[in-house]
Formats: structure tokens, C-alpha cells, sequence
């Protein structure tokens, strides 16, 4: 069969399993001071550096970074918009904190796409796509073992952003990104204090297996169970901020 379509597809070995950076920009491309500063505070907040309910104060973050408030300001917005950040007018920005209600929203939402992109994919995967999704579960499997739970954590959510990127709608892969991006937020939030919650390398080696085989109930049944599984894990808890912005992004 065809391949399903992706921005990646016949381009990528897997040798760099992550692409682009969050912030859009190739690796090894010079960043503006803008994106530099975008890209500390996202990789603070998915590194649970910054905690959820973290105050975002301009003026620290500005002396910190040493850009302007303007800068500051244009980065919070973007992070508003990838919904890692909320911006209330009089109350300034802190990091998400998303509520059991929007965590349930989150993770509904996530099974409708996700269901989608199995759909979509059973079956027509081309060689090249399943050579790089194995090449990313890979190196998943040898971040966790190797204790590095920050890369882990990056490597699985690469894993739901690229499959649904293979999907061919844009609109899906970047609505999932949000979505993506948003959950390491919800075990910060509501998960067992000192634990880390992350996506199983054996559930996505599942998922591909039922993909590659083309058995499209089964790659949809084990998407959902793979996300009900995640939704297990979410408990009551809230994790009070520390408000030494400088300190926890590790620049001073």
C-alpha cells in the first residue's frame, strides 16, 4: 500500500528520531534570543523544572535571560498558545495546572485522534516510516534504561506526534501536539509525588506490531488501552511552586 503521508517519511533514517525542536527550528540553526528563551522555559516546564502553578514573573524572567520584557512577553504568549502555559489578565502567567476535569478532557480528546491515526495507519505504513518509528522506540527503551528520564519522556511523546504526522493532517498532528505536550503536566499536577509517570516502549511496540500487521481494531483497541493506562496513573495532588525562576531553570 502507499504510505500514509508525513512531513518526515523518506527523509529521516531515525538517526535523529526528534526532528525539529519545539520551537520550529532545524538543529544547528542559530536561534534569535526570542526562541532561545521559548525553548529554555518549554524544556524547563516538560523537565518538571518549573512545576505546574509556577508564577512566570517578566521582570525576573527578563533579568534571568537578560532580554527584555517584550521578549518575555511574545515567548508567554507562544507557550499560552502550545497550552503549557496560562496567561489571566491581572494575574500574570504560571505554568499549567490542568484540573481533573480538563484532565479528562485531555485524555478524551487524545483517544478520538489517536484512534484516528491507528485507523489511518493500519496497514499502510511504508518501510521507511516503520524503520523510523522502531529506531525511535529503540532509543526510548535505552533513555529509560540508562535512568535518562528526560529524553525518555521526549522520545514517547515523539512517538504519538510522529504517527499521527505519518496520518497526513496537519491539523490533527499539531492539535495532538498541545495534547501531547500537556500530559507531562498532568502527573506533575495529579500523579504519586516522586514518580514518574511515562508512556511503556513495550505498549508502542504493541501498537506498531498491529499497525504493521494491518489489523486495524486491534491497533485502535491497543491505542486505547495504551491511553487508559496512562489515565490510570492520575491521582489528587498538587505540587506547591517554588518561585526561584532562576534557580530552577539553572541559570544562577
Amino acid at each position: 500500500m502507499k504510505p500514509a503521508g508525513s512531513a518526515h517519511g523518506g527523509e529521516n533514517d531515525g538517526e535523529d528520531v526528534l526532528g525539529t525542536r519545539e520551537d520550529g527550528a532545524r538543529p544547528g540553526t542559530k536561534e534569535s534570543p526570542e526562541d532561545k528563551v521559548y525553548r529554555a522555559l518549554f524544556e524547563g516546564i516538560l523537565d518538571h523544572r518549573l512545576p505546574p502553578g509556577t508564577k512566570l514573573k517578566e521582570v525576573p524572567l527578563a533579568e534571568a535571560f537578560g532580554v527584555t520584557r517584550g521578549v518575555i512577553r511574545k515567548v508567554l504568549g507562544r507557550l499560552s498558545t502550545a497550552k503549557v502555559v496560562h496567561l489571566r489578565s491581572q494575574h500574570g502567567a504560571t505554568v499549567a495546572a490542568p484540573s481533573l476535569e480538563e484532565v479528562a478532557e485531555i485524555f478524551a480528546a487524545r483517544r478520538l485522534v489517536e484512534s484516528f491515526v491507528a485507523e489511518r495507519l493500519s496497514g499502510s505504513m511504508s518501510a521507511r516510516q516503520i524503520k523510523e518509528i522502531r529506531a525511535l522506540i529503540q532509543q526510548e527503551r535505552k533513555a529509560y534504561q540508562a535512568g535518562d528520564v528526560k529524553t525518555g519522556i521526549k522520545l514517547s511523546a515523539e512517538f504519538h506526534i510522529r504517527l499521527a504526522d505519518y496520518a497526513g493532517n496537519k491539523l490533527l498532528t499539531e492539535f495532538l501536539r498541545q495534547l501531547v505536550y500537556q500530559t507531562p503536566l498532568i502527573f506533575l499536577t495529579h500523579g504519586e509525588p516522586g514518580k514518574n509517570v511515562s508512556c511503556s516502549e513495550h505498549e508502542h511496540l504493541d501498537i506498531l506490531s498491529a499497525l504493521v500487521e494491518g489489523d486495524r481494531e486491534l491497533a485502535v483497541a491497543r491505542t486505547a488501552a495504551h491511553l487508559n493506562h496512562l489515565e490510570s496513573h492520575v491521582v489528587p495532588h498538587v505540587e506547591k511552586p517554588s518561585s526561584d525562576l532562576a534557580r530552577m531553570l539553572g541559570l544562577g
